[in-house]
């Protein structure tokens, strides 16, 4: 037993020793130290190269962010002008349908213009009625002129023989009424008889009447006169009866040329060169003012409309360059330049409002309309198609 316990402690003892001896490993040999250290510097060199090569590769598109704002939310547009009716009627013909060239000038519809082209002739003769009525007031107020003229000349020389003959008569009455006196103091002292006495008051008493007779010949004269003048008032009177009527004819004339302007409407035609986009009614239809018959752009004229964020906006400017990508055509690429900055966020235009009531805010970044100005590529660039744009805000 005892033994067994000196076994036990000497084990023990054993493996105390065993564990307080430390264990030294065995030194490597140098050549493999040496292989280590290159290779952790192969490993930095290959880092490094990795660096560069990472930093060559990404610097084209980090200087492209730091020179230009991109911009997805853009699209082409154009000047799409909407073709009303200005009248009212069926619609006769559409001469076009969408997708058709048109220069200006050429007719796009027409209206049915039976109606207006009555209405026209019926104006046309109201107006010949009214040149007839006109001509006859003419006519007649030449015949008073004629008649008036005619009678004031004779009036006038009526009233001179008038005068004449009352100058006649007086002379008369002066030798009649001398002769008189000569016999009347003869008589008195009984140198002549009573018979030549008589005979010389009968002789005064005539001339006496006839110069009375002539002086009512000059009233008579004058009256003429007077009522041939009269009558020359006739003319001013026809006058203004022609200037009332020209009011009717002019009043008919402007009416007409309503009806002109009408009828012109019915034909409905381009105003300028362009390309038809759509039509929106068909032959047989009845329109009225301002019904929309069809959609037509001039295909030279467009640009491209974007929404830049307002984190950007101050970097943009006016006439700054723009490349402009095309998402129909990803090989085409068009260039142009910023031609307007917009004044407010489209949010402004929005057809529902977005008050805040509740206070509950969540702040969204808000979007500013641009312009960029482009030019057209063999007609391929249309409204409405989606672009990406960038915009180079440092030339």
């Amino acid at each position: 037993m005892d033994k067994v316990v000196e076994l036990r402690k000497d084990k023990d003892v054993a493996e105390a020793g065993h564990k307080a001896t430390p264990t030294v490993p065995p030194a490597a040999p140098p050549g493999r130290a040496r292989g280590r250290i290159g290779g952790g510097r192969a490993k930095l060199g290959l880092l490094i190269v990795a660096l560069v090569a990472a930093t060559l590769v990404a610097w084209p598109w980090l200087s492209h962010r730091w020179t230009h704002v991109a911009i997805n939310d853009s699209r082409i547009a154009a000047n799409l002008v909407t073709v009303g009716s200005e009248v009212s009627g069926r619609v006769a013909s559409i001469d076009v349908i969408a997708g058709d060239q048109v220069k200006k000038g050429d007719l796009l519809a027409s209206i049915d213009s039976e109606n207006a082209k009555l209405e026209l002739a019926a104006l046309d003769a109201q107006i010949g009625g009214v040149s007839a009525q006109q001509a006859q007031l003419r006519a007649q107020q030449d015949m008073v002129r004629t008649q008036v003229v005619a009678k004031l000349a004779a009036g006038e020389a009526q009233l001179t023989a008038a005068e004449a003959n009352h100058r006649a008569s007086e002379a008369g009455l002066v030798n009649a009424h001398s002769r008189f006196e000569r016999v009347n103091r003869l008589a008195s002292s009984k140198v002549t008889s009573e018979q030549v006495l008589e005979e010389a008051q009968a002789a005064l008493s005539t001339a006496t009447e006839q110069e009375k007779s002539a002086a009512a010949a000059i009233s008579a004269a004058k009256a003429n006169l007077d009522v041939a003048k009269a009558d020359e008032a006739q003319i001013a009177v026809l006058d203004r009866q022609i200037a009332v009527l020209e009011s009717q004819k002019a009043a008919l004339a402007a009416e007409r040329g309503q009806k002109e302007v009408d009828l012109r409407k019915r034909e409905i035609r381009a105003g300028f060169d362009g390309v038809i986009d759509s039509t929106f009614i068909e032959a047989g239809e009845y329109v009225g003012p301002g019904t929309r018959l069809l959609i037509y752009h001039d295909p030279n004229v467009i640009w491209v409309d974007a929404n830049v964020k307002e984190t950007d906006f101050a970097r943009l400017k006016l006439g700054a360059p723009a490349a402009v990508t095309v998402d129909a055509y990803p090989q085409l690429k068009v260039e142009g330049k910023v031609t307007r900055i917009g004044e407010a966020a489209t949010s402004q235009f929005a057809l529902l409002p977005s008050p805040n009531p509740s206070g509950n805010f969540t702040k969204i970044t808000q979007r500013l309309p641009i312009r960029i100005e482009i030019d057209q590529r063999d007609g391929l660039l249309r409204p409405g198609m989606m672009v990406e744009v960038s915009v180079d805000v440092v030339n």
